[in-house]
């Protein structure tokens, strides 16, 4: 009985007291200032009596708005755990590296085999003794393979990793030292051997640094961060720990005291006199996957279209020299590569078959219009032969003297004062702010370059003519009692070479010719 009358004793003042409190409360919001001032200033008084009763109440002294060596010697142990993190991050040369590790590290071992053998070294030495179209087939199967295996559990646990290392990275590359030079101005960077000589600080010199510090700290406290994933990832990618598993655990329970307490929130409100302020914390999730496999293929596949160019050009100079005795001959004046660059500096569209017309222009005026004139002069003017088979021999030589003549025109247009060069001129500086401007030099540039691609297939189309019928002519020439041409024994006084080397010649000459243009327009 004693005992049930002390409870009631005990539980009978209770009540008064949660009426008086409830009637307190109405009344003060009743009766209080209607001043926004004096409200800010009701609040931030609660503010202050918040941190005061905090377990955190040494880092602060709301009396002066000053941060105390506590909350330096609190810094301080952060930044001494995590230094060599932040030396490691600070010194790497590439960051992207991390990244690359995290995608490595999810990868199977047949992964890293395929992606062992798209090194670029090792597709450089196998272009060497593959034929190209093999090779581009063998390394499009080998990629195919390497992104099949990304299934979405590997995406999930690099994503994860991804956003742990995020985090992780974020908290140890935060400014530190910064926060202690303001209280001990004299303290040298990774100085660790004695505690700095922590001073007082005011806030309003510190208030900045705080709002980002907290902006990082309250990352780690994501309970649904598999730190211990993170922390294997990087003693199997780096070889060491960056900052202890252990420590790291320490750190973030240590945060999360500060988190739930709000102390540090507050503080940060007191000394900016807003109490609406609230630290903005967020992440900002990037996927590495896609762009991991996006960046091996456009580098394997740029490195082949790289060796496929190098090859054309090597085959190009190859076959330059063979037929003119240079690896560059050059006919044309305006329709160069060498104006390209003005035109890829505004990204417009540039002259795509300078090489493969100069090669033309200069293959006609040197060779057609001299060599294959003067085997036309004699084999189809002065032999004897039915006029059906020599027509279309006749017909493509004379498509290719008209052709020579209309690339030299259309050159010429290309001039700075020529019809389409003068056009180019004329809009080539508006393009920074008129889209027409643009539009229209894009288009003059791109019929430009259909116009150079015809010619190229016309004039291969007609020398391909004027070969066959060469190889027909050879063919019956070495024939006992030829068929298509009665008189070659007359036709060897016309010229100094003995007529098959001559022919033979020729029709080398053409099929180079034939091939040179093939790299260009196939």
């Amino acid at each position: 009985m004693d005992s049930k009358k002390n409870i009631q004793e005990k539980a009978a003042p209770q009540k008064p007291a949660e009426k008086e409190g409830f009637f307190s409360a109405l009344l003060s919001s009743l009766f209080k200032s209607s001043s926004p001032e004096a409200e800010k200033k009701r609040r931030l008084k609660l503010i202050a009596k918040n941190i005061t009763k905090s377990k955190f109440h040494s880092f602060y002294r709301t009396s002066s708005g000053e941060l105390l060596a506590p909350f330096g010697k609190f810094v301080f142990d952060l930044y001494k755990a995590v230094s060599p993190a932040q030396t490691v991050f600070r010194n790497a040369q590439n960051p992207a590296i991390f990244k690359r590790q995290i995608v490595n590290y999810v990868m199977s071992e047949n992964q890293l085999a395929i992606l062992d053998q798209l090194d670029e070294q090792k597709i450089l030495e196998m272009a060497k003794t593959v034929p190209l179209a093999q090779l581009q087939q063998q390394i499009e199967q080998k990629l195919q393979a390497f992104t099949n295996e990304f299934n979405e559990s590997k995406a999930a646990k690099a994503d994860n990793l991804e956003k742990a290392f995020t985090l992780f990275q974020d908290f140890c590359s935060f400014d530190f030292y910064m926060i202690i030079k303001k209280f001990d101005s004299s303290y040298r960077e990774y100085s660790f051997n004695a505690l700095p000589r922590l001073d007082k600080v005011n806030g309003e010199y510190i208030i900045d640094d705080l709002k980002d510090f907290l902006s990082v700290a309250y990352n780690i406290t994501d309970d649904s961060v598999d730190w211990n994933q993170l922390f294997d990832m990087l003693k199997a990618t780096q070889n060491r720990e960056l900052v202890s598993a252990a420590n790291w655990k320490k750190i973030i329970a240590r945060i999360k005291n500060l988190q739930l307490s709000k102390t540090l929130d507050y503080i940060v409100q007191h000394i900016s006199e807003d109490p609406n302020y609230e630290t903005q914390v967020s992440y900002h999730h990037a996927g590495i996957i896609e762009p991991y496999i996006e960046k091996i293929e456009n580098d394997t596949r740029n490195l082949l279209a790289k060796i496929e160019t190098e090859q054309k050009e090597s085959k190009a100079s190859s076959i330059c020299m063979q037929i003119f005795g240079t690896a560059n001959p050059q006919s044309l004046k305006y329709y160069v590569s060498s104006f390209n660059p003005q035109l890829e500096k505004k990204d417009l569209a540039i002259f795509e078959y300078t090489e493969p017309l100069n090669y033309l222009k200069t293959f006609l005026v040197e060779f057609v219009k001299k060599v294959i004139r003067e085997y036309y002069d004699v084999v189809v003017i002065r032999g004897q032969w039915d006029a059906t088979l020599s027509a279309p021999m006749s017909n493509a030589y004379q498509e290719l003297l008209k052709i020579s003549d209309e690339i030299t025109e259309f050159d010429e247009t290309m001039a700075e004062d020529g019809m389409l060069g003068v056009k180019i001129k004329t809009l080539l500086p508006k393009t920074a702010h008129d889209a027409g401007a643009e539009n229209i030099i894009n288009r003059v540039v791109s019929d430009a370059n259909e116009s150079a691609r015809g010619y190229i297939i016309q004039a291969t189309q007609n020398l391909i003519v004027i070969g066959k019928t060469i190889k027909q002519l050879i063919e019956d020439y070495v024939l006992p009692k030829p068929v298509l041409v009665q008189n070659w024994k007359e036709l060897e006084k016309y010229i100094e070479l003995p007529m098959k080397e001559f022919s033979v010649n020729i029709y080398k000459k053409i099929y180079l010719f034939a091939q040179l243009m093939q790299t260009y327009i196939s």
